[in-house]
């Protein structure tokens, strides 16, 4: 198995590398620092590698996050509104119109005429139980599945 050869950019740094702890032998030996080759050397390639890892990120563009999710509709702020409106359905001394208009809403989306057969069928302030709620709805997603 034969090993490849650096390229161009790492074969200039590494001889720069061999370059750089020779000249700071040479140097330290001159000051009479009375160098150690070894330890020297592994210093060079320490120092070496640090400038190389920062020359090569200060190119690179900044990091950016991209989320995987998209972001949050308005769909929450409905779903709260859907909450509040059953809630005041049921607590209200007098029920609104607001449940029917919503059901209708909803049944429109997926199909006119269960919506025009439910404005129809549900009474304007007539108080629905949650288990008649749970039909029409279980009517409206019937509509969903079936298209």
């Amino acid at each position: 198995m034969r090993g490849r050869l650096p390229t161009g950019r790492w074969r200039s740094r590494l001889v720069g590398g061999v370059v750089i702890g020779v000249v700071a032998y040479v140097v330290s030996g001159w000051l009479d620092f009375a160098p150690r080759p070894v330890p020297l050397a592994v210093m060079t390639a320490v120092v070496c590698t640090l400038a190389w890892l920062l020359l090569d990120t200060v190119d690179l563009a900044p990091a950016s996050w991209r989320t995987a999710m998209p972001p949050p509709g308005d769909r929450v702020d409905e779903a709260t509104s859907d909450l509040r409106i059953l809630s005041s359905h049921q607590q209200a001394s007098e029920p609104s119109e607001a449940v029917r208009d919503r059901l209708v809403a909803l049944a429109r989306s997926r199909d006119p005429a269960l919506a025009d057969a439910l404005h129809d069928e549900i009474e304007p302030h007539h108080r629905l139980s949650p288990a008649a709620i749970d039909r029409i709805l279980t009517r409206i997603e019937e509509v969903r599945d079936r298209s």
